[in-house]
C-alpha cells in the first residue's frame, strides 16, 4: 500500500493543497451554513433545499466549456479564473449583507456564482492533482486531496457558525472571501509544467474549443466503461443527495440548535469524511471498487433510516459520521474509476462530463426531496430516500466499475503521412478504406473484433463506420469510416493509445494478403483547393464581363 505521505514529495502539490485548505474552508462555510442562513430568511422548504442545490445546478452550465478549455488550452488559467470568480461571488454576498440587501434572491445569486466556479475548476483540479505526482500514487494524491477538502468541512461549519452567531452575516462573508485569497495568489504566480497545459504537446494539429467539447463528448459516449460509471454514480447520488438539503429543516424541527450548534453537527460529517479519506488507500488495497461502493451505499441507507426512526441529537451524530464517510468512499471510487479508464489527452473533458453526471442527480435529488417534503412528513421523506438506494445496489452485477492499467492508455506515435500539396487541413470529409483479405474460417472472429474496433474508431472521431464484404470475392472485406476534416483525421491518429492499437492489431492479424491491410485515404472533392479554383474562375469571368461591357 502506498503511503499517504508519498504525494507530499511534490513541492507544487504541497503548495496547491496547502493554499486550497483555506479556500475550501471558506467554501464549506458558505455551502453548509448558507442553508442555515436561508432557513432564517424564508420558511419555504423548496427555497431552503434550493440553497443547497443552486451551487451544483450552476456548475453544470460551466463544466463542459471549462473541461475543453483545460485540455486544449491552459489548465492553470482555467483554475485561476474559477478561483477569482469564487472570491468575487463571496465578496458580492458580503456587500449585499453590508447594504442590508441579503435576501433569498441575492443569497441564491452568490451561491450560483460559487457553483459556476466549482463547475469551472473541479475537472481541471482533479486532473492537475493527479498529474503533479508519479502515476503510481495518483489515486493516493486524490485521497489526500479529499482529506484536505474535508478539513474545510470540519473547520468551516464550526468557524462559520461561531462567526455567524457572534458577528453576523457581513463579517461571516468577509472572512470567507479572505480565506480564498492565498489560493488565488498561488495560481497567479504558478506556471506549472508544459504537460499541465496542452492536451497534445507538440501535436501537428490543434483543437478548437468547440472541437474539443465535441471530441470529449464523443469519447465519453463511446466508452462503455465510462457509461457504467455514469449509471452507477447517478443511482448513488440521487438518494444520497437528500440528507444535505433536508438537514437545515431537520435541525429546525428536531434539534432546535443555534448557528454554532448547527455548525458543530455539520463538522461531524466532515470528521467522517476526513476519516474515510485516510482509510481509502488501505481499503483500495483490500476491496474492489464495486465492493467499496456497495458497502458505502448500504451503510448510507441504514444510517438515514436510523435518523428517520429516531430523530434526536444522539442519533444525528453517528448518522452524520457514517454519511460523511460513505459519501467520500463512493464518490472517490467513481472518480478513480472514471480517471483510470480515460487517456490523458481527453481526461479533463471526460471528468467534466462526469461532473455533470455527479452534480445533476445532486440537484434533482435535493430539489426533488424538497418537493416531497412539502407534501409528506420529513421523516417519511427520509425513508423515501432510503428506498431510492435499492436500484443502485441491484445494478452492481450488470454495471461493474472498470479497472484498467494506465500504461495501456499511453499515446502511440503514428508514422508521418505523405500527402499531396493539394490537401489542406480544412478539407473534408475524409473517407478511410481498410482492405482485408480473410480465410473463411476467420470471418466470425474477425467481425467480433471489428465490433471492438468500431468503438475505437468512433470515440476518436470516426463517423458512419461500417464493414462491407465484396460481392465478387468471398473473404474480402472493406472497413470504412468518415472523419469530418483532414485536421480531424490527423488528431485522431495522434490520440490512439496502446490499448486502441492492440485492438487494431488484432483486426489486422486476420488479414491473409501480402503485408498489412491496404489503407486508402480519400478527401471529398469540395476541398479548399477546389474552392480557391472556383473563386479564381469567378474572378476571371467577372473581369472578362467587365472588360466587354
Amino acid at each position: 500500500m502506498t503511503s499517504l505521505l508519498a504525494p507530499l514529495r511534490s513541492r507544487a502539490f504541497n503548495w496547491l493543497e496547502g493554499t486550497a485548505v483555506f479556500a475550501n474552508t471558506g467554501v464549506w462555510m458558505v455551502s453548509l451554513v448558507g442553508g442555515y442562513i436561508m432557513e432564517r430568511l424564508t420558511t419555504l422548504p423548496v427555497l431552503v433545499t434550493l440553497a443547497a442545490s443552486m451551487s451544483p445546478l450552476a456548475g453544470i452550465f460551466a463544466v463542459l466549456f471549462s473541461g475543453a478549455a483545460a485540455d486544449s488550452r491552459d489548465r492553470r488559467a482555467v483554475l485561476l479564473f474559477a478561483k477569482v470568480l469564487l472570491t468575487a461571488s463571496v465578496t458580492f454576498l458580503a456587500l449585499a449583507s453590508f447594504a442590508h440587501a441579503l435576501t433569498p434572491a441575492t443569497l441564491l445569486v452568490g451561491i450560483a456564482g460559487m457553483g459556476l466556479s466549482s463547475g469551472t475548476s473541479s475537472p481541471s483540479w482533479w486532473t492537475t492533482v493527479a498529474s503533479l505526482v508519479p502515476p503510481e500514487v495518483a489515486s493516493v494524491a486524490l485521497s489526500v486531496d479529499s482529506f484536505q477538502w474535508n478539513i474545510g468541512q470540519v473547520v468551516g461549519p464550526i468557524l462559520g457558525g461561531a462567526i455567524l452567531h457572534a458577528e453576523g452575516t457581513t463579517t461571516f462573508f468577509i472572512v470567507c472571501a479572505a480565506a480564498m485569497l492565498p489560493l488565488v495568489a498561488f495560481l497567479m504566480v504558478w506556471r506549472g509544467r508544459s504537460d499541465l497545459r496542452l492536451s497534445t504537446p507538440g501535436g501537428t494539429a490543434a483543437e478548437s474549443l468547440l472541437g474539443a467539447i465535441s471530441s470529449g463528448w464523443r469519447y465519453f459516449s463511446n466508452t462503455p466503461g465510462l457509461r457504467a460509471v455514469t449509471a452507477r454514480t447517478a443511482l448513488y447520488v440521487l438518494p444520497a443527495a437528500a440528507l444535505g438539503p433536508l438537514l437545515p429543516l431537520f435541525a429546525a424541527r428536531y434539534l432546535h440548535t443555534s448557528a454554532f450548534g448547527y455548525g458543530l453537527y455539520l463538522a461531524v460529517a466532515g470528521v467522517g469524511a476526513m476519516t474515510a479519506a485516510v482509510l481509502l488507500p488501505r481499503l483500495q488495497g483490500h476491496l474492489h471498487l464495486d465492493a467499496l461502493v456497495a458497502a458505502a451505499t448500504l451503510a448510507n441507507g441504514l444510517a438515514v433510516a436510523a435518523l428517520a426512526a429516531w430523530p434526536n441529537r444522539w442519533t444525528t451524530v453517528p448518522v452524520l459520521l457514517v454519511t460523511g464517510a460513505t459519501w467520500v468512499w463512493a464518490t472517490m471510487a467513481f472518480i478513480i474509476a472514471a480517471r483510470q479508464i480515460t487517456p490523458s489527452w481527453v481526461e479533463t473533458r471526460s471528468l467534466s462530463i462526469y461532473y455533470v453526471v455527479l452534480q445533476g442527480p445532486l440537484v434533482l435529488g435535493g430539489l426533488g426531496f424538497g418537493v416531497v417534503d412539502t407534501f409528506l412528513p420529513l421523516r417519511t421523506t427520509l425513508l423515501v430516500s432510503v428506498a431510492a438506494f435499492v436500484p443502485g445496489i441491484l445494478v452492481i452485477p450488470r454495471f461493474g466499475l472498470p479497472t484498467v492499467d494506465r500504461s495501456a492508455l499511453q499515446l502511440v506515435v503514428s508514422p508521418t503521412l505523405s500527402v499531396g500539396a493539394h490537401v489542406h487541413a480544412d478539407d473534408g470529409p475524409v473517407l478511410i478504406l481498410v482492405d482485408y483479405r480473410l480465410a473463411e474460417e476467420d470471418v466470425d472472429d474477425f467481425l467480433a473484433t471489428m465490433a471492438e474496433l468500431r468503438i475505437v474508431r468512433r470515440r476518436l472521431g470516426g463517423t458512419r463506420w461500417g464493414v462491407f464484404e465484396d460481392v465478387t470475392e468471398h473473404g474480402r472485406f472493406l472497413e470504412t469510416f468518415l472523419v469530418p476534416s483532414w485536421r480531424g483525421y490527423l488528431l485522431q491518429r495522434e490520440h490512439y493509445t496502446q490499448a486502441d492499437m492492440e485492438v487494431e492489431a488484432r483486426a489486422f492479424a486476420f488479414h491473409r494478403g501480402p503485408g498489412e491491410p491496404t489503407i486508402t485515404r480519400m478527401v471529398h472533392p469540395d476541398t479548399v483547393e477546389a474552392a480557391r479554383a472556383r473563386s479564381a474562375w469567378r474572378r476571371e469571368m467577372l473581369r472578362l464581363l467587365t472588360d466587354h461591357s
